[in-house]
């Protein structure tokens, strides 16, 4: 646990917990959607793959909120945070592809 008697330590740990926090709410929100999508049109749309991606973003934010002050260079929190962008990435294209129509149906 980092020590929070600093007050830059504690704002820094403040604003990582919400940072995390209000990524990972955008994506649920975006898991929500991408589920909605896949009941209503029968066409699958991965929406599972969302939770990995908040899974990676939690692992991150709770990685770098134990090394305050630090807010780049944790290895492991830099890789959580590459393979959380990348799954979001892959799966966002391919569901912003389904919903314009840009894919049929398999």
């Amino acid at each position: 646990m980092p020590d929070l008697g600093n007050p830059a330590n504690f704002i820094t740990f403040i604003v990582t917990i919400y940072n995390g926090g209000a990524v990972c709410g955008l994506l649920f929100f975006l898991f929500l959607i991408a589920r909605f999508y896949e009941r209503k049109s029968g066409q699958r749309s991965y929406y599972a793959a969302f939770l990995v991606a908040i899974a990676f973003f939690i692992f991150a934010t709770f990685r770098y909120a134990s090394v305050v002050p630090v807010i780049t260079g944790d290895i492991l929190g830099d890789l959580a945070r590459l393979g959380g962008g990348l799954v979001l990435g892959i799966f966002g294209l391919i569901l912003l592809n389904y919903m314009m129509g840009g894919r049929t149906k398999r």
